[in-house]
């Protein structure tokens, strides 16, 4: 039986080759064009980008003086029909935020406002698209690593096979490594069907269209900031959460001037001509509408809502920082985990000692799959820490996409 296993030794050897050479991740195929593609095409995206525009077009009305009144009056006397008048009167009501200005400026900042949305929209949509590629490059990542054990499972099951056919092996081994290939290959087909879904999310994502995805399409990883909050405070500036919240600070602002100039009397000027069979009188009207209760309490409610927008900046500010902050401690710790296992990886070479203490006939096959599973479990768990590191970086770095 030992004499068969050496037989097979240049099988084991190839395969364990194969095994070592996989171990280190390699990230090859540029995330930023499949997140072009998808921003270009993406449908919730043009959905919000023509809500902005109509937002803005909105924002646009209403910034003029309102459409001016005319008004004419045909009177006669009912003692001497023959007596007949005219009136005609033109009024324009004047005012104060619309000649100020402030309603121009207000309106600029709600364009500005509703650009602020957008972007945030845009890093929703694009954070989803880049953890869809995180998932996909996990899965191709694992498809790997188990289509190396399939080999070597397949190979396996040859050995046994042969050495029962020539009588130096029994049914339970052949049966033993035929389950174990049977469960990888079962591992396999789960990860290709869940590889798929993703790939299909991703190009509807594309508003359908097919994106130029590499069979073996791996993440390009990104760095982690030496000083996180050097690095915080050069990218607030970026950060469409914060904006939107500052932005909305200033707007609850300049209402409040906006409803101060509603307190104040608004004039009417106009022109007034009557006209009757004798003579004619021309003129003009000025008027002014006095704000006693139609006001009443608006500057307060102004007041109160620039207060909660003060407070909603800070809560978020809190929120974001915190959780920039958290992927931070995330993605160092998982770096060095990652690091650790990798060096785990490289020095226990457990696959080896396997393959020759099992040509040596030192164990048998049960110990074999036992001691080879423990080894390509520890690989797996590589992989994932390896997503789980991906993600926590992507998250990180999610408001400089």
């Amino acid at each position: 039986m030992i004499m068969a296993y050496m037989k097979n030794k240049k099988i084991f050897g190839f395969l364990i080759a194969g095994m070592l050479l996989h171990i280190s991740p390699v990230y090859g195929q540029d995330n930023n064009k499949i997140l072009q593609l998808i921003e270009q095409n993406n449908t919730q995206l043009k959905a919000a980008r023509k809500s902005t525009s109509a937002e803005t077009m909105d924002n646009k009305t209403g910034l003029n003086l309102k459409n001016p009144e005319i008004e004419f009056s045909h009177k006669w006397n009912t003692k001497h029909p023959n007596e007949k008048g005219k009136e005609l009167g033109i009024t324009q009501e004047l005012e104060w935020d619309v000649i100020s200005g402030q309603r121009k400026k207000l309106a600029r900042s709600k364009n500005e406002l509703s650009e602020m949305q957008f972007q945030q929209t845009r890093t929703s949509v694009m954070a989803d698209a880049q953890m869809k590629l995180v998932e996909l490059s996990y899965h191709n990542n694992m498809i790997k690593e188990l289509q190396l054990q399939l080999q070597h499972a397949d190979s396996l099951v040859n050995i046994y096979e042969t050495l029962l056919q020539n009588g130096n092996g029994n049914v339970l081994d052949v049966n033993r490594s035929k389950l174990n290939k049977t469960s990888i290959q079962t591992e396999l087909q789960n990860l290709n069907a869940q590889k798929k879904c993703i790939i299909e999310s991703l190009c509807n994502m594309n508003d359908g269209k097919e994106l130029p995805l590499a069979d073996n399409f791996t993440f390009t990883m990104q760095g982690i900031p030496e000083d996180f909050e050097a690095w915080f405070k050069s990218i607030e500036p970026n950060i469409p959460d914060l904006n939107y919240q500052n932005k909305n600070i200033e707007i609850m602002k300049k209402n409040v001037q906006t409803t101060k100039s509603e307190m104040i009397p608004s004039l009417s000027i106009g022109y007034r001509a009557e006209f009757s069979n004798s003579e004619s009188m021309h003129g003009f009207a000025i008027g002014m509408s006095i704000p006693l209760w139609e006001n009443k309490n608006k500057v307060k409610k102004s007041k109160l809502e620039v207060e909660v927008a003060q407070s909603n900046a800070k809560d978020k500010y809190r929120t974001v920082y915190d959780e920039l902050k958290k992927q931070y401690i995330l993605s160092v710790e998982l770096k060095e985990s990652l690091q650790k296992q990798q060096q785990a990886l490289n020095e226990l070479n457990t696959v080896t000692l396997m393959n020759e203490a099992l040509q040596k006939g030192e164990i048998n096959l049960m110990d074999y799959l036992n001691e080879t599973a423990r080894y390509y479990e520890l690989r797996k768990n590589k992989i994932q820490t390896e997503k789980d590191f991906l993600t926590a970086i992507s998250l990180l770095h999610i408001y400089e996409l």
